[in-house]
């Protein structure tokens, strides 16, 4: 085991992990000042992971948000030193699915237009419910989802097929590392939650702290609320993590993906 391990970490591998690791700050910090309700910090995490493995991915997640923590502002946030275990995860996943050939694996192209008319589906959902915040009462409140799919059916539904043409016609064999992205997401949501509720009460200073305070005021308690937020953003955001790495991937040549 030892061995395997070793062969992971050679000159190349060690380079690749520090250009990972600023990826991850830079385009993570980027979405916590724009204040959106994802993360897309792990991008980096899950092409080391993807390309070279699990240990790899690991290292890289846990130094991404424990160095997240100490560099130089405007990059600093010390909000993610104590998931520093939650990016470690992340990274063990993603190389645990690149070892079994996850993002070379050719899917169905029934798997990807369905991963796509959901993601989709997903991002239509998590645009409209902010579009129709409800704070006139002082506090957040996100309409449900029966009355925004009733409100507009016929956005649903152009989304719902422009996901799943996209499936068909750009992710093409790619459905599985939606799949994983998926499994990724829910694994972070339920790891994070507990540090999410006791460490910070829910409040971590990024955009997903709108949809804790309004699962919040619409009457869960704070480890309910956590859950939930996680349950919503985590999956999405991986899902697109894991995307844009297949991406990625499919973009390098062949000789340097070797390497």
């Amino acid at each position: 085991m030892l061995e395997n391990i070793k062969k992971e970490f050679s000159t190349r591998t060690l380079v690749f992990i520090a250009i990972a690791i600023a990826i991850n700050i830079v385009i993570g910090q980027l979405v916590f000042y724009l204040k959106l309700p994802i993360y897309l910090d792990s991008i980096g995490t899950v092409l080391v992971g993807a390309l070279v493995g699990p240990w790899a991915g690991a290292v890289t997640g846990g130094l991404s948000n424990l160095l997240w923590g100490v560099v130089p502002p405007p990059l600093q946030n010390t909000f993610a030193v104590p998931f520093f275990y939650v990016a470690v995860v992340i990274g063990l996943l993603a190389g645990f699915f690149g070892k079994r050939g996850v993002f070379e694996k050719e899917s169905p192209r029934w798997v990807s237009v369905l991963i796509g008319a959901i993601f989709f589906f997903s991002l239509t959902m998590f645009i409209l419910a902010f579009i129709n915040i409800d704070t006139s009462q002082g506090f957040a409140i996100f309409p449900s989802m029966k009355d925004l799919v009733s409100q507009y059916a016929i956005v649903f539904v152009l989304a719902l097929a422009i996901g799943a043409a996209i499936g068909y016609f750009l992710l093409q064999n790619g459905g599985y590392v939606g799949l994983a992205g998926l499994v990724t997401g829910v694994v972070a949501a339920i790891i994070s939650a507990p540090t999410a509720a006791v460490v910070f009460g829910g409040v971590t200073g990024g955009g997903t702290d709108l949809l804790v305070a309004a699962f919040r005021a619409s009457g869960g308690n704070i480890w309910a609320s956590v859950l939930a937020q996680g349950s919503v953003s985590d999956p999405f955001d991986k899902m697109l993590s894991f995307m844009v790495v297949l991406f990625i991937l499919r973009a390098l040549p062949a000789r340097f993906k070797a390497r």
